[in-house]
């Protein structure tokens, strides 16, 4: 399921929303440059080891202190998915959250949404997950964007969201398990 648009007019220029998808952008095409994307993840994504040691990670790798880590894995992305659906989410809801939270109160709930939910990931990974989990970079604007949609329910309950929805692929999971039902094994 993708939003598309939703039924509340923004009243203002979503300046700090455009500024904070134009940035996540910059960070995505910087991480597409030389040495990759995948060097850049590990070597300036967010390890939940690096609050609370021992960190296992890939030689050649250290993490970044943990206060930078937060910062620069809240706006990598590891791939034209993630940063596509994750921009499309902050852009539908996210100048409505403005409207309501004014510039620069939304810029601080966007920034405090994503080091809440990188808190709440590593207090998860450090007490159930593991060291080999706790030394797997996290990355990514989800978390932010997950605190953008809680006050978009909160402020807007009788928002009306269309959204596309992908019956196609129900439809091809009921297939393929007709398949597999149906084939000898």
């Amino acid at each position: 399921m993708l939003p598309l648009r939703d039924s509340v007019p923004g009243r203002t220029i979503p300046y700090v929303t455009v500024g904070l998808i134009v940035a996540n952008f910059l960070v995505w095409f910087w991480e597409l440059r030389s040495p990759g994307v995948d060097v850049h993840v590990f070597r300036d994504g967010y390890y939940p080891c690096t609050l609370h040691g021992p960190c296992h990670l890939l030689p050649g790798f250290h993490g970044l202190p943990w206060y930078e880590g937060v910062f620069t894995g809240m706006f990598m992305h590891a791939g034209w998915a993630h940063i596509l659906g994750n921009m499309l989410f902050l852009w539908i809801f996210g100048n409505n959250v403005e409207d309501a939270l004014g510039h620069v109160g939304f810029f601080f709930w966007y920034l405090v949404a994503g080091v809440v939910a990188m808190a709440a990931q590593t207090v998860v990974t450090l007490e159930f997950a593991g060291v080999r989990s706790a030394s797997i970079p996290n990355i990514g604007a989800s978390g932010a964007i997950a605190g953008v949609l809680g006050a978009y329910f909160v402020l807007l309950p009788r928002a009306r969201v269309l959204t596309l929805i992908f019956i196609f692929i129900r439809e091809s999971i009921r297939r393929q398990e007709a398949v597999s039902r149906s084939s000898p094994t």
